[in-house]
């Protein structure tokens, strides 16, 4: 990874060449981004784009929340509810939740990483069910992935997939981005009818996109 420095602080980027003709920056963290730029541009060329932009990564740069990192966690917020986390040898592999203490047991902390995934699966799995008992709906195929900005999405098969993560939403959150996708069952496109539809179903769409849009990611602890 390249390093360079702006206005007395250190960035990190690296350069992803591609079969484009311009150049194109992404800030990733508050202290690291990337370009994009054609297989032939010069490091000299780069290096200016990124010297005339400063003032642009610097500002937008301070605006990213930083990631929480798993060292530091010694709780989780699941669908609102607070989590001790408990550090036990003998834990095994597996991420343990008692639901009654609202603890999780686990022998590590990276343990977090794919030890929650079937935990999450089975809360959204719950939740669909409840909502399908209420509005009738028909789906396919149910999957969980990690993603870095999605939430969810919904194939023309009649397929859901979401971001395990969700779970860390609060639980009104949670539901509004599992009924998003669900009303897309019907309605293929962001269209007046979809919105329609998806307001009926909650009528705090408004207030609840908002809040995924701001806050959303930053609820997110596993980021690769």
């Amino acid at each position: 990874m390249n390093s360079i420095i702006l206005n007395d602080k250190v960035f990190y980027f690296d350069i992803n060449r591609k079969p484009i003709r311009s150049l194109r920056l992404h800030l990733k963290t508050v202290d690291t981004f990337s370009i994009s730029c054609s297989f032939i541009t010069p490091n000299f060329v780069i290096n200016n784009f990124i010297k005339t932009h400063a003032d642009w990564i610097i500002k937008n740069a301070k605006k990213i929340t930083p990631h929480r990192r798993l060292s530091d966690l010694s709780s989780l917020e699941i669908l609102g509810k607070t989590y001790q986390i408990i550090i036990k040898e003998e834990s095994g592999d597996k991420v343990k939740i008692n639901e009654s203490e609202q603890k999780i047991y686990l022998k590590n902390i990276s343990s977090l990483k794919t030890g929650l995934r079937p935990h999450a699966l089975k809360l959204i799995d719950t939740e669909l069910k409840n909502l399908q008992s209420i509005f009738g709906f028909k789906y396919d195929r149910l999957t969980v992935r990690n993603q870095k900005t999605r939430f969810g999405s919904c194939s023309t098969r009649g397929n859901l997939n979401f971001n395990w993560q969700i779970i860390f939403f609060p639980y009104d959150k949670f539901r509004h981005v599992i009924l998003h996708e669900v009303t897309h069952l019907t309605h293929h496109n962001h269209s007046k009818s979809f919105w329609s539809a998806l307001t009926l179903a909650d009528p705090d769409t408004k207030t609840n996109n908002t809040w995924l849009r701001k806050e959303g990611s930053k609820c997110f602890i596993i980021h690769s």
